[in-house]
């Protein structure tokens, strides 16, 4: 056994110390993806603890996703996933979304999505351009009172531009926000009847600039789109006060 866990001292906090300490070592590398911590035994002696605070402690680890506990074989190291992320952020947007978080969104969208575009215009593979196009085309034929289908069109084409970055961290940052896009576009193709045609010229534009690899058409018609989802996103707020 080449890592050793000191013993513990503060009786008050034994399952939050067991985990912090665990943590630890795991984020300097002491124990890579795929491999298992001591018993549950050993580490009980390590740390001079009851099997119920450790238990405990590892409880909380694997509701972070870091270990995983497999009955009859042992304690895992996990591949921590950027869904470890994306999930709590996701639910804090959901628990906390009203209409002045309908605002508060698009100003975030409209800071982060011209450079997204951009980049992607740069950065995109022939697989990004065929995908954009497949959207595109399912965009357009989607039944005219699927709203809700038309909203996760929606979400998946701006999606699809984050991952066409080539950036992997733009996804985790935007993926949460845009979760929450199918709940807003359903409010707003329902109720203004020019939107989807304003959507699907723009989705047209931006597509045609990322696959001509023109970043500063990408970035221009990103910001017009993005512009032009404010007001109606306006639209409906008015009609919800």
């Amino acid at each position: 056994m080449s890592y050793e866990f000191k013993v513990i001292k503060k009786a008050s906090t034994l399952s939050e110390e067991i985990q912090n300490r665990i943590e630890d070592a795991i984020l300097k590398k002491k124990f890579l993806p795929g491999e298992k911590l001591p018993t549950e035994h050993e580490l009980c002696k390590m740390f001079g603890v009851s099997r119920t605070a450790l238990r405990e402690a590892l409880q909380m680890l694997s509701a972070k996703g870091l270990i995983s506990v497999k009955k009859g074989s042992g304690i895992y190291i996990e591949d921590y996933s950027p869904q470890n992320i994306i999930k709590p952020m996701r639910l804090y947007l959901e628990m906390n979304f009203d209409k002045n978080y309908i605002l508060h969104l698009m100003e975030v969208r409209k800071m982060l999505e011209p450079e997204i575009c951009r980049l992607a215009a740069r950065n995109r593979s022939d697989e990004d351009v065929q995908a954009l196009r497949e959207n595109i085309e399912k965009f357009r034929n989607v039944d005219h009172v699927n709203f809700r289908q038309e909203g996760e069109l929606d979400r998946e084409f701006h999606l699809i531009i984050a991952k066409a970055t080539n950036n992997p961290i733009i996804p985790i940052i935007v993926d949460p926000i845009f979760q929450l896009m199918p709940k807003i576009r359903t409010l707003v193709y329902a109720q203004i009847n020019k939107a989807k045609s304003a959507a699907q010229e723009y989705h047209q534009k931006i597509f045609e600039s990322i696959r001509d690899q023109n970043e500063t058409k990408a970035f221009e018609y990103m910001r017009e789109h993005l512009r032009i989802a404010e007001e109606h996103s306006k639209e409906i707020i008015a009609k919800m006060t």
